[in-house]
């Protein structure tokens, strides 16, 4: 049994150890012009969803199937006619402003050319009782599709070593992608929890780009000035504190 452990430690360490379910990042590198222009009611940065995003759901994907009844031969078997791509999920950390929250929402409005009604630059007094309502004779023109449509990226990574260190394994690329719900958020007067908003979205296909984490985690592992032996001196310990800060803090702004 002992051997039988040591030879699944190998293979996993071979591989770069075990995949961890929380080391990902979700990337929208294309959520700017179109609908997002000057006149978008919420100032947001693109790295700001990506920092509060905190759970993704790789969609499933599979393959429609017919039938073929071999009178003849008493069987039957079935062949493959179409790949199918199951629903992408993505939550979100709700902040004090609720602005993952208020960007979903207003990236949905904007299929149905809805626009918000109330400007954010003027505050609707709270003792006002008659508020402006829409035309219940409008017509709703949807927006083409070009508009609103975006690219949305699922980084697969894994951590080194060292913080300084990651390796991405598996990234996945979603075309032409939109919200297509947007799942309630309950509000509850009992004891205060983190509150999140998960927005599902159509897309159009994706495309997976393999990677070798352990590869990149050479290469990085390469670039990282670092000395395995110790300092001599209170100034050469000071100047290994120093890189690794600056280790730390180039990795995090490249995350972001």
């Amino acid at each position: 049994m002992a051997n039988l452990y040591s030879k699944v430690q190998e293979k996993l360490i071979r591989g770069g150890g075990i995949a961890k379910p929380n080391q990902f990042r979700v990337v929208f590198p294309d959520l700017t012009g179109g609908i997002f222009s000057s006149d978008f009611p919420v100032n947001f940065d693109r790295s700001t969803l990506e920092v509060l995003c905190n759970n993704a759901s790789l969609p499933s994907v599979t393959a429609a199937t017919s039938q073929v009844n071999g009178y003849y031969t008493g069987s039957s078997y079935k062949y493959p006619t179409m790949k199918m791509y199951g629903d992408l999920s993505l939550s979100f950390v709700c902040d004090a402003n609720m602005t993952a929250f208020k960007v979903m929402n207003s990236w949905f409005d904007r299929i149905f050319q809805e626009k918000n009604m109330f400007d954010l630059k003027e505050r609707i007094p709270d003792e006002m009782t008659h508020y402006p309502q829409r035309n219940r004779n409008r017509f709703t023109r949807m927006s083409y599709p070009d508009d609103y449509m975006r690219t949305i990226i699922v980084d697969k990574f894994e951590p080194g070593p060292r913080y300084n260190e990651q390796g991405r394994s598996m990234r996945y690329f979603f075309t032409h992608a939109y919200p297509y719900s947007i799942d309630a958020v309950p509000l509850d007067a009992g004891t205060a929890i983190l509150m999140t908003a998960t927005v599902n979205f159509h897309y159009e296909r994706f495309e997976i780009q393999y990677e070798d984490a352990r590869k990149n985690l050479l290469s990085t592992t390469n670039n990282i000035k670092s000395s395995n032996k110790p300092p001599t001196s209170l100034a050469g310990a000071m100047d290994n504190v120093k890189d690794a800060f600056s280790g730390f803090t180039d990795t995090f702004s490249n995350l972001f």
